[in-house]
């Protein structure tokens, strides 16, 4: 089953939901707000695709906290990411333990198929 990990409001989350719906490509939606990643999961996703490529740098949240302007280790920065999971870029989706992030809708299409 993939699983498409957001928040329902964010406008990447509402396409990828209409993509993968257009294309009767079953699929779970996870609330990041409601149920977040655990630490052991989140450092999975991060392992695999890199701490550059999961956190959101250009998000509202990363800026609110003041993140850019603390030099942060990357230990830090997954604690941050780990406390405010807002910052995960979108979506985050899973397929067979495997996870890619970020809208686009052909690279999208060809990793849930």
């Amino acid at each position: 089953m993939i699983k498409v990990f957001g928040v329902p409001t964010c406008d990447k989350i509402k396409k990828t939901h209409s993509l993968l719906s257009s294309y009767e490509i079953p699929f779970e939606f996870v609330n990041l707000r409601k149920n977040a990643l655990s630490k052991t999961k989140l450092q999975n996703i991060v392992e695999q695709l890199g701490l550059e490529t999961v956190l959101n740098r250009k998000g509202m949240l990363f800026r609110k906290l003041g993140l850019k302007e603390k030099d942060l280790s990357d230990e830090q920065l997954f604690e941050e990411l780990f406390n405010e999971q807002g910052m995960i870029k979108r979506p985050l989706i899973e397929k067979d333990n495997t996870f890619m992030c970020g809208y686009d809708q052909n690279k999208i299409l060809s990793f849930v198929k």
